[in-house]
């Protein structure tokens, strides 16, 4: 049905006027016009792109094009010249001046086409987006198919324009611009387009007024409910309503949270009857009653060996202790749990674990906790929908576990955990802290794990204490073999149980292993040869594997590449769709994607599949390390070592299937794709820069880099959908850290063909494109305006460093220009532009101009927003710095204590807000010569932010500096430097030696040095700093000031030393 839209202009025609094409648009079948303009729109980049590498005359104008230009741009020169001295040369030079308006023009035309190209692929997207949302809105659809018409109607004349003949091009040219060509075709897409966005926001706006209407006849309707259930209850005094609508937006601010999984897993591999012996083990019941509330037995550490059967009987403890909740002695105890996952980037780290025990105890409470429905509160007035690490997850745990009677908490494979040192000084601080709090930790034994719960009781799982689970497991197992014989079962447990030396993950694999016989005699000598030791075992089983099918060999191949290699296990639909990819081809084929059932059958019994989650995974962590032989895993002679993982060419594998998702055209820009349809784009978006930075340099991959990053759309739509989708706060410096991967990659391969200011615009066009969203887009975080204007802070001093500011305030000048209008016609909407600008032109040194815009968007805000808005505080805030920077102290002093009121009137003294604006008034107040004042502010802004972003965290360490500069000016040189040691230590291991940052860093520590006359130490500080300076010249643009300030500074001691 969509190939009759194409009906309207034959492609092999002369293009016809945008009236005349717009009356042969059929009225009837509406319903195709999306499937029309998306072939149309594939149709025509695809011939564009053939054209672009096919056409000499375009290959012809590319060469000529430096020539060109040089010649229009020195052509007035010529003009004046011509007419001072009259010549028969002005003849010739006046044709030649006609023959480059052609060739302009015509170069002008393909320059047109691509990015006109975009820009229809961007309305397209997002229209075809709300179509979804509102398909039953008639005034929406029919705007939409406007719109389409309209797209249509122009991508005809682009196509065919380019089956048009290169001397018609030419022609075409001389007579008419380009731009004045597809003018009236451009002015009626964008005025289509406006109209539908009109509807849309009327239909929005429409379903929000439905929606709250709904939702208040359900909630008089509930209450009702329940005034009647009081008055028929025999009990009505006693009758307790659950909290159920808190409970649910507290688990939703949390959630999701699937923190029954891996007990799950772990309930459906236990042995009834096993683990027995750790519930009645002398120190398992101290622990589980210490009443008496001691703390050094709050804390029960368990450890053993890999495959040992630590995970099965972690599952036995926590059923055994959530059982106990109901016995009447011991009621009102909680039981909570996390199981760590080194493959799954969303369970190992002490966020993942503190937000997973906070959500289980709000699902078993029926009353909602006060602590959790403040801090809600307070995440949704910064506008933030889902808990990150700027909601203080730690101290919302002291709070809540504090309020409990008894709670035990349990931590499956805490070796797993990637900040093992963070999560454990947060646990025992909390055991210490709360003392009807009690810690069970189950892991390997690590030396970093050993060195800090060598104080707390331990119970060693060693051989013969779990020879009696194996025994009983095997006892029970050999049933599902097929034969009659007991002797025969016995003896084959017998075996197994010996060789397994105390490691459950050996009999497990045993048993599968011998369930492949075909009869008596293939089971004897299949337990004959089986080798002692789990690894041998493993080479075992893909020895009997490189029997099979070389397409089968290859399949399990790939799987294995893929489950040790991806950050986090894949669901099914996520690793079909990677096992579609066909590198040689680099496309995915569907019809390739091997079936589940037969992969699991093939894997079987190294990839085990989870129903309940949909996800795969290896059969235990150390198979993985058998795999790629981490801490030299594999301890015999291989014998299928085509199996074995080469990290770096399966990371390249990735890299290039990541890159070819993110790159797809019904992709690439689009901000919410459908996981349904795309099922591996959101892993994609979050992980092709990881996999690209650890592959080693590929041609092919670096082709497929360039296709996807030479569109700055494509880049700018990315960043947003990882800015969206990611949870923690500020996340600016974590793109740029993410991007610096890629430019990395590159960098080693010599080929850096991806300056830091493409990073730095396409996270300029990514807060911009913000707006574009509706309030509430489902499964995407909300990104507050302070967050916001946290990264554009961030940002103004990144656009410093890359001598790039003045692109950067002209890119917001433009975003604030089509947002306004060209009166800038301030809006609640550009408010946040017009604060973005005001840091940048003060960043710019332009203070002037800054005070007028923050002032101009406060006026604004104090006319439409309550008094104590959070949007009021970021502005007044702002006018704070700014008056500082004018020396107007007072005024600033005076502009930071109001935001400062109005803050602490709402939000816990930790909230990170009320440390920003601190900062700012103990700066202000330096200024002012009150150091002491100054350095209790920095002093307690320096405890929030270690807390809550971390000691390494840039603001952190700027919060350091500050502190050092107030021990200066109090003549405290001594502590001065020491602080500032630290601060240079640690900027050098988290930022780098040879960042900006790190080298301010080393020049005070020189300064400060200098100022404690301890000349020769300053001077080599300032010799370092010198060589950090001149290094950064060589490799980097920008103002590269601050060198020759070291150089000076190097020379006067220098100086000063040869007077000595």
């Amino acid at each position: 049905m969509a190939k009759e839209y194409y009906s309207l202009n034959s492609p092999t025609t002369e293009m016809s006027s945008p009236s005349q094409a717009r009356e042969q648009w059929p009225p009837k079948d509406q319903a195709c016009a999306e499937e029309a303009v998306a072939e149309m729109l594939a149709n025509t980049r695809a011939l564009e792109t053939r054209h672009n590498q096919s056409s000499r005359f375009r290959h012809i104008c590319r060469r000529l094009e430096p020539l060109v230009k040089f010649l229009v741009m020195y052509s007035p020169a010529v003009d004046m010249m011509v007419q001072f001295d009259v010549h028969p040369s002005a003849l010739i030079w006046g044709s030649l001046k006609a023959i480059l308006n052609i060739i302009q023009n015509s170069m002008r035309l393909y320059h047109f086409i691509t990015p006109t190209l975009a820009n229809m692929a961007d309305i397209f997207s997002l229209s075809s987006r709300y179509g979804e949302l509102f398909c039953r809105e008639v005034p929406v659809t029919t705007a939409i198919a406007g719109v389409y018409k309209e797209i249509l109607l122009l991508l005809q004349r682009v196509e065919t324009l380019l089956h048009t003949n290169s001397m018609k091009i030419v022609v075409k040219c001389f007579l008419r611009s380009v731009d004045a060509d597809f003018a009236e075709n451009l002015q009626s897409v964008n005025r289509k387009y406006q109209s539908f966005q009109e509807e849309a926001t009327l239909a929005h706006r429409q379903h929000l007024e439905d929606h709250i209407l709904d939702q208040k006849a359900a909630n008089l309707a509930i209450h009702s409910s329940l005034c009647v259930a009081k008055r028929n209850s025999n009990d009505g005094e006693n009758l307790i309503l659950p909290d159920s609508d808190t409970i649910r937006s507290i688990l939703a601010w949390l959630g999701p949270n699937d923190y029954q999984e891996p007990l799950r897993r772990a309930h459906t591999k236990r042995t009834s009857g096993t683990g027995q012996w750790l519930v009645e083990n002398p120190e398992f019941r101290f622990w589980r009653d210490n009443h008496e509330h001691e703390q050094l037995s709050r804390v029960l550490w368990i450890y053993g060996a890999p495959g040992v059967g630590k995970s099965v009987l972690c599952g036995t403890a926590i059923e055994y202790l959530q059982r106990g909740q109901n016995k009447v002695e011991v009621r009102g105890c909680t039981t909570v749990y996390f199981y760590c996952d080194s493959s799954n980037s969303a369970k190992r780290t002490a966020f993942d674990i503190c937000v997973s025990l906070l959500y289980q105890l709000q699902s078993q409470n029926q009353q909602h906790s006060p602590t959790l429905r403040a801090a809600r509160q307070n995440a949704l007035l910064h506008g933030r929908s889902h808990v990150t690490d700027a909601d203080d997850v730690y101290s919302l745990f002291q709070g809540t576990f504090s309020e409990l009677q008894c709670s035990y908490i349990v931590i499956d494979a805490l070796d797993e955990c990637i900040d093992i040192a963070v999560a454990t000084d947060w646990l025992l601080q909390a055991t210490t802290s709360i003392p009807t709090l009690r810690l069970l930790v189950i892991s390997r034994e690590t030396a970093d794990i050993r060195r800090r719960l060598s104080h707390a009781p331990s119970v060693p799982l060693t051989t013969d204490t779990m020879k009696p689970d194996i025994e009983t497991y095997l006892a029970k197992s050999v049933d599902c073999l097929p034969f009659e014989s007991g002797q025969l079962r016995r003896h084959i447990s017998t075996v197994l149980s010996h060789k397994a030396d105390g490691m459950f993950l050996y009999a497990s694999l045993g048993l599968q292993t011998l369930e492949q016989a075909t009869n008596i005699e293939e089971t004897l000598d299949m337990l004959q040869s089986t080798p002692s030791g789990v690894y041998h075992m493993y080479d075992l089983i893909l020895k009997r594997l490189s029997s099979k099918s070389s397409c089968q060999r290859s399949l399990v191949q790939r799987i294995f590449r893929l489950l040790c290699t991806t950050t986090r296990p894949l669901t099914w639909s996520e690793l079909e769709v990677a096992l579609s990819w066909d590198e040689k081809e680099d496309s995915f084929h569907p019809t390739k994607a091997p079936f589940k059932d037969a992969v699991l059958a093939l894997c079987y019994p190294l990839v085990g599949y989870g129903t309940e989650t949909d996800t795969c995974r290896l059969v235990h962590f150390s198979l993985r390390e058998y795999l790629c032989n981490d801490h030299g895993a594999r301890q015999s002679t291989p014998n299928s070592a085509h199996f074995y993982v080469d990290i770096s060419q399966a990371q390249r594998e990735l890299a290039g299937m990541t890159l070819a998702q993110i790159a797809d055209d019904h992709v690439s820009l689009s901000i919410t794709v459908s996981n349904h349809h795309y099922p591996f784009v959101a892993y994609a978006t979050k992980n092709w820069c990881h996999h690209l930075s650890l592959s080693p340099y590929d041609t092919k991959l670096f082709r497929k880099y360039t296709d996807f990053a030479v569109s700055p759309d494509r880049r700018s739509v990315w960043i947003l959908r990882w800015l969206l989708s990611e949870e923690n706060s500020f996340p600016l410096q974590q793109v740029i850290t993410i991007a610096k991967m890629a430019q990395e990659w590159l960098r080693e391969a010599h080929l850096d063909t991806l300056s830091a200011m493409d990073t730095l615009s396409d996270v300029q066009r990514a807060l911009f494109r913000l707006d574009e969203l509706p309030p509430t887009t489902p499964g995407l975080r909300v990104i507050s305006n302070f967050e916001r204007l946290i990264s554009v802070r961030d940002l103004a001093r990144e656009l410093t460093k890359a001598g790039k500011l003045g692109q950067g305030i002209q890119m917001f000048e433009d975003a604030l220009s089509q947002n306004s209008g060209k009166h800038y016609t301030v809006t609640l909407d550009s408010c946040w532009l017009l604060n973005s600008l005001g840091i940048l032109y003060d960043q710019q040194g332009n203070t002037k101009l800054a005070h007028e815009t923050q002032r101009k968007a406060l006026e604004y805000q104090e006319q439409k927003l309550p008094s104590n808005h959070l949007d009021i505080v970021l502005t007044i805030n702002e006018l704070g710095r700014i008056a500082t920077h004018l020396q107007h102290y007072q005024e600033a002093e005076s502009l930071h204590r109001r935001a400062l009121n109005i803050l602490e009137a709402q939000f816990d003294e930790r909230d990170l807000q009320i440390a920003w604006t601190k900062n700012a008034l103990g700066r202000c107040l330096l200024k002012q010569d009150r150091p002491l004042e100054a350095l209790s502010y920095h002093q307690h802004v320096l405890d929030v932010r270690v807390y809550r972003l971390g000691k390494d965290h840039p603001h952190t360490l700027w919060t350091m500096s500050d502190i050092v500069r107030c021990l200066r000016d109090l003549h405290r040189l001594n502590s001065a430097i020491d602080i500032q040691q630290e601060l240079l230590d640690r900027s050098k291991s988290s930022l780098g030696p040879n960042n900006t940052d790190t080298l301010w860093a080393t020049n005070s520590l020189g300064l400060l040095f200098e100022a404690a006359m301890d000349f020769e130490m300053a001077r080599k500080i300032q010799q370092i700093a010198w060589e950090g300076w001149k290094t950064k010249k060589n490799t980097q643009r920008g103002n590269h000031s601050q060198l020759f300030s070291t150089f000076n500074e190097l020379g006067n001691l220098l100086e000063r030393e040869e007077r000595k």
